[in-house]
């Protein structure tokens, strides 16, 4: 038989098989939605940027008046006073400009403070944030300040820039840029490791379970006398155990990988062009990576039920690999919305959470950065009925099979002669 009949053999097969088709309808649908919802994160950072900036004048002196002059010019009319007692109000972010603040500028050391409203803790709000977008703005209006502030006096100024120190109001609460962005950055590294490793276990254990009924192994294997809830977390122990060894493989090789890339070689450096060097807060991530790890355990435990599960129910392994994939991308798809749109703190996202799995570590790092666990908790036992309900659908599953192991047929002995 030549390739061309073969090949169209194996197109009819997949486009017949309705997990195909199934997945033909569920992908579009979800990721058109999830770009839509997206776009709502991306409008929310446009609009905090482009916001009503106030300014608390504590130096109240010629040049720091020439400062907020050239920085309203610069900002095309959006810099208004604030009485600094009324909070943020209407302001998206508020500029601290403190005393003493001529004297430093004149000698290359001056600071200024922000407070800035952030509506949800997501990497676009994170990353839009008016002091850094604005940074650029501070540092033009002081050298425009300055060159006129100076002119006609013997005063030497070099390269002035402002060093912005940054501090967050979410929910209430003033919180440290650095802190905020240490917690946020590491939540969603987690996603992706926990997504990944979700990934393998689901495909693992489903291939698993679909190879054995495609090569009639599966009738074998439940004729044994093994209980055949021992035989369910056989398949899901292995699977668990094959993600984490092809999971460390993984993750070392991408390690080495960004080393290798960026690695310096002999004299070169990065000059600091004696810039002043940021300092780094003092975060403690024990108990978020010992949580990591707990969540890593259990969302491998789950997509491996699930994965036998999806297994069990198929009779091929080809569909049994169409029928996944859909559900990983919605997996992922969950994280993304969450790392743009931000998980709030309430019982729609514990739920959310809790059944993905993957949002989980995010959750986690917002609960840390605010100081309530109770939806974090919420969410992580969830999880753990999630993956009790999947284990028990998956035994009642195997429970139902019915094997027919032969049907032996024995002669009658002969009677006896007595003598």
């Amino acid at each position: 038989m030549s390739f061309k009949p073969l090949f169209e053999r194996e197109i009819k097969a997949v486009l017949k098989n309705p997990g195909f088709l199934i997945t033909l309808i569920i992908i579009p649908l979800f990721y058109v939605s999830l770009g839509s919802i997206m776009n709502i994160g991306v409008r929310s950072a446009v609009s905090q940027v482009s916001g009503y900036v106030g300014v608390v004048d504590r130096d109240d002196t010629p040049l720091s008046h020439l400062f907020v002059y050239y920085l309203n010019l610069t900002l095309d009319g959006r810099v208004r006073y604030a009485n600094g007692t009324g909070g943020l109000g209407s302001y998206t972010t508020i500029i601290l400009i403190p005393r003493g603040f001529q004297e430093m500028a004149l000698n290359n050391s001056a600071n200024i403070s922000t407070l800035t409203k952030l509506e949800s803790l997501s990497l676009v709000s994170l990353g839009a944030l008016p002091p850094l977008a604005l940074q650029g703005s501070f540092n033009d209006a002081l050298r425009y300040a300055l060159t006129s502030f100076t002119l006609g006096k013997k005063i030497e100024i070099g390269n002035a820039s402002l060093n912005t120190s940054i501090q967050l109001v979410y929910q209430g609460r003033v919180l440290d840029y650095g802190s905020v962005n240490t917690f946020v950055g590491y939540g969603v590294l987690s996603t992706f490791i926990i997504g990944i490793m979700m990934s393998f276990t689901a495909g693992f254990a489903t291939s698993a379970s679909a190879m054995e009924k495609a090569e009639k192994a599966f009738e074998l294997l439940l004729s044994q006398p093994v209980g055949r809830s021992r035989i369910v977390l056989a398949k899901i122990a292995a699977s668990v155990v094959a993600a984490f060894i092809v999971g460390l493989v993984f993750f070392a090789s991408l390690f080495f990988s960004i080393m290798h890339a960026t690695a310096f070689t002999g004299g070169q450096a990065l000059a600091s062009g004696g810039a002043e060097e940021l300092s780094r807060p003092q975060v403690n991530l024990g108990g978020s990576i010992a949580f990591t790890a707990v969540i890593v355990f259990l969302g491998s435990l789950i997509s491996g039920s699930l994965g036998v599960v999806i297994g069990g129910v198929v009779s091929d392994e080809r569909t049994a690999g169409i029928l996944v994939t859909p559900i990983v991308m919605i997996f992922f798809g969950f994280t993304i919305i969450a790392e743009f749109i931000g998980l709030g703190l309430d019982a729609l996202s514990a739920v959310l959470s809790g059944l993905t799995v993957t949002p989980l570590p995010l959750l986690l790092s917002e609960s840390n950065i605010v100081g309530d666990y109770s939806f974090f908790y919420l969410a992580l036992t969830l999880s753990v009925v999630e993956l009790a309900i999947l284990i028990v659908v998956a035994i009642r599953l195997y429970n139902s099979e019915t094997v027919i192991t032969g049907l032996q047929l024995r002669k009658k002995s002969p009677p006896a002669f007595s003598s």
